[in-house]
């Protein structure tokens, strides 16, 4: 059984067994949503396409109440530019069946489009907060899609990549489920308190980073699998202290 998918089958039985306590009073805790602590240990992966979240939970009331209709200039937009990209996917197929590697200016603008991708949904479905730019610039969201450079690829997993990719489809489809009710249910919580909560957030950046990495290995921007199941936080980087007003040496007094 592969860890991604005996981990993403924990993470329902752990929400199933939250909800059926508190539902037959076992406990007054209400259930939690969380992946991060549904399990005990979780991996810690650098996968080369991977979903930086660095959002803060609070939500503008205005902007969740009309978030769909703010969202309809990037919703055309998208519709546009993945027209574009839909052509430069099956060219991208071509060469990198021939060539075993993605070209790079394909994978550049795939990239961008992924990576604009993931901010509009996170925006539309309140993972995010913060209205997004039109050009999938990395680093301009907080909720942002890293995608490794290109690399080499096996020409027969690249000609079946579609085939290959059709059991990842289908778990892709219960977490796109798990997006729609998360995203529900977190913009009633967002219009009352102003805050997502964490649960629901977390919940809903699994999903995103799954479709994701489900369309990056589809569009032939990396070998690597989809991963199924939660995978641990990556640890807060902690900033170098301030230099000192003055160098040590120009406090010590001289006999």
């Amino acid at each position: 059984m592969p860890r991604g998918l005996r981990d993403a089958g924990a993470y329902g039985l752990s929400y199933s067994a939250q909800l059926s306590a508190y539902l037959f009073v076992l406990t007054d805790r209400y259930p939690s949503s969380d992946p991060q602590t549904a399990l005990d240990a979780l991996p810690a992966r650098e996968d080369p396409i991977r979903l930086d979240v660095e959002d803060d939970l609070r939500r503008s009331r205005l902007t969740v109440f009309f978030r769909l209709l703010l969202a309809i200039p990037h919703i055309v937009w998208l519709y546009l530019w993945g027209i574009v990209t839909f052509f430069a996917v099956v060219a991208n197929w071509v060469a990198t069946l021939f060539a075993g590697q993605s070209p790079d200016a394909l994978h550049r603008f795939i990239g961008a489009y992924l990576r604009y991708h993931t901010h509009v949904v996170a925006y539309l479905f309140l993972v995010g907060n913060p209205f997004p730019g039109f050009l999938g610039q990395p680093g301009t969201y907080p909720i942002d899609l890293h995608v490794a450079p290109r690399e080499r690829q096996n020409r027969w997993t690249v000609f079946f990549r579609v085939l290959l990719a059709l059991p990842a489809v289908f778990v892709s489809t219960a977490y796109n489920g798990l997006l729609f009710v998360a995203a529900l249910l977190g913009w009633f919580s967002a219009l009352v308190r102003g805050r997502m909560p964490v649960g629901l957030r977390n919940a809903m950046a699994l999903a995103l980073r799954y479709q994701q990495q489900l369309n990056a290995y589809v569009y032939l921007l990396t070998p690597a699998y989809p991963y199924g199941g939660p995978i641990a936080a990556a640890p807060a980087v902690a900033e170098d202290p301030p230099p000192p007003a003055f160098p040590p040496d120009a406090l010590v007094t001289p006999a």
